[in-house]
């Protein structure tokens, strides 16, 4: 499953563009396929350095296996929500991945125990003692679309697509034939040596 045959899928059946900006990108680890768990952080500067952390830790372990954590991040880019301790986390209780709208950190590690990780981009600097988990599972807005908490999230090294729950099992079908019917015009272009020829054929046909 390509984010690329999944967004296409998706804007095709609903209208609406699919696909989160070009600034979330892959960080660390590799493709990833999940049903979204939504979190909004806000900032706070008066919050404990480990309230977040908790917080966050709390709906790791409450969130089924294969989940995707989706998180908005206020203004954070200048802030890592992520890091090590959380990434391995999530790896020992099956989680598929993770999305920020933010910065992560420690990318050596998580690069090295293959998490897949997707962010704007990388700091040293903690979030804790600067932001505060204002909800969960909640509607957020990650990479300029709106997600919902159960939408499927796929993610690879072109970025990150969203499917609306309703909508999943049509738009996985759409997406499945379009990469079926690209396997089948490789072939023939490679077949061939020529995309033109193939188009000639197909109007005599």
């Amino acid at each position: 499953m390509k984010s690329s045959d999944i967004a296409d899928a998706a804007e095709k059946l609903t209208g609406q563009r699919s696909h989160m900006s070009q600034a979330i990108r892959l960080m660390a680890g590799g493709a990833l396929v999940g049903h979204a768990v939504t979190l909004q952080l806000a900032k706070d500067e008066n919050v404990s350095a480990m309230a977040l952390g908790l917080a966050v830790i709390r709906v790791i372990e409450a969130a089924p296996a294969s989940s995707v954590l989706v998180m908005a991040v206020e203004e954070g880019s200048d802030f890592a929500a992520f890091g090590t301790t959380l990434a391995v986390l999530m790896k020992v209780r099956n989680l598929a991945g993770l999305v920020v709208d933010g910065s992560v950190r420690d990318v050596a590690d998580l690069r090295q125990i293959q998490f897949p990780t997707f962010a704007r981009g990388l700091v040293p600097g903690s979030a804790g003692g600067h932001y505060k988990l204002a909800s969960v599972n909640q509607p957020i807005t990650c990479g300029g679309l709106e997600v919902a908490p159960g939408a499927l999230i796929v993610g690879d090294e072109d970025g990150v697509a969203v499917v609306p729950e309703a909508r999943e099992a049509d738009i996985i079908a759409l997406g499945a034939k379009a990469q079926a019917e690209e396997a089948e015009l490789l072939k023939r272009i490679r077949a061939a040596g020529s995309y033109l020829e193939l188009l000639a054929a197909g109007t005599r046909d």
